[in-house]
């Protein structure tokens, strides 16, 4: 009896232990899932038709920056950016995904958009909250570029300005 119980005993150890690892990967799982399904979701957003129309048309309003047309500035693009920086900087979107996708266009439009963003923040009562995930995303990925000079700026918004938007 004494062995049938200690036999018992071991398997539902064992048991417990192959419930806990199930439950453990099925967690794990769920949470790639999700991480590729955002970032598909948010690939698809970047790709969308609608916002090849605002990112060359924040390419041409930030060409150069003119305070003087602040209030002009579309933020579509911005807005894009700081979503993907708020799921990234919370571990909700795949990280090899996202940076293989949007680290570039990040820290480019991050530079591009400093300025309006630096102003924008001054008229807010030096809000630093504002933008403030894409910010944190832009510094997280900079290591993908870490010298953004203005000659490579100028490239990119040109480039952005030439995207087919019909």
């Amino acid at each position: 009896m004494a062995i049938a119980t200690a036999c018992l005993a071991l398997f539902t150890a064992i048991l417990a232990g192959a419930t806990f690892w199930l439950s453990w990967e099925a967690r794990n799982s769920s949470f790639r899932r999700i991480g590729v399904e955002t970032w598909l979701a948010l690939e698809a957003r970047f790709d969308s038709m609608e916002m090849k129309r605002a990112r060359k048309k924040l390419a041409k309003q930030l060409s150069p920056y003119d305070t003087t047309k602040h209030d002009q500035i579309t933020e579509e693009v911005l807005e894009l950016f700081e979503s993907i920086a708020t799921v990234y900087n919370r571990g909700l979107l795949n990280i090899e995904l996202a940076d293989s996708s949007f680290s570039y266009y990040a820290n480019h439009w991050w530079e591009a958009a400093k300025p309006y963003i630096d102003q924008e923040r001054r008229n807010k009562g030096d809000d630093d909250s504002f933008f403030s995930e894409f910010e944190k995303y832009a510094k997280k990925v900079r290591k993908y570029d870490p010298v953004i000079d203005s000659r490579a700026l100028i490239d990119f918004l040109n480039d952005e300005k030439k995207l087919k938007t019909d």
